[in-house]
């Protein structure tokens, strides 16, 4: 049972390439297997694991000399032969590509979301402006309105004392009229007497 469970883990590494835990664990014949990796190499990474294991296939390009970005492709995809390396190339290509196409429509989407909210933001704050006009719009009227009642009440007020004043000079001047008449018709009464 278990030499079939290893034979299929060996076939699963060939068919789908080495995961980090797979080449944190393999065996300097394991690695020579994979194109690119020599005697050399592999010596160098099983070396370099002994400090400490790799984290990911980066990290293996840094701590390795020699270890490129196609080499790690290789372990990582478990590319045997020059054949399936072009493959490889062939398939990264393709899927360069399409992250470019993809990052692309994620940009032109970026960008269309960034307008819309701008143009969002610029119609809110026409709105808040417009209705910030208003509401002083509104408040001037509502003192103009205060100051012509002021001014209409002070100038009934003005008007009423005028009246007021105009009402008492005419009783002044009539009681001295009568006074005056009064006054001529005793002296005129006193003369006829004497």
């Amino acid at each position: 049972m278990k030499k079939i469970i290893a034979g299929l883990l060996l076939l699963a590494t060939m068919t789908f390439g080495m995961t980090l835990t797979q080449l944190n664990k393999a065996n300097k014949d394991e690695l020579m297997k994979i194109n690119g990796v020599g005697e050399v190499k592999a010596t160098a990474i099983v070396k370099e694991r002994r400090k400490g294991k790799f984290k990911s296939f980066a990290d293996l390009q840094e701590r390795v000399d020699g270890i490129g970005e196609q080499i790690a492709d290789n372990i990582k995809r478990g590319v045997e032969n020059a054949a399936d390396v072009k493959t490889v190339a062939k398939t990264k290509k393709k899927t360069t590509k399409k992250k470019a196409s993809m990052t692309k429509k994620k940009m032109t989407d970026k960008a269309k979301d960034a307008k819309d909210k701008v143009k969002k933001k610029k119609k809110k704050m026409t709105k808040k402006a417009k209705e910030k006009m208003d509401k002083s719009k509104s408040k001037a009227k509502d003192k103009v309105k205060k100051k012509k009642k002021k001014m209409t009440k002070k100038a009934k007020k003005t008007t009423t004392d005028k009246k007021k004043e105009l009402k008492k000079k005419a009783r002044k001047t009539k009681a001295k009229k009568t006074k005056a008449r009064k006054t001529k018709t005793r002296k005129t009464k006193s003369k006829k007497k004497n």
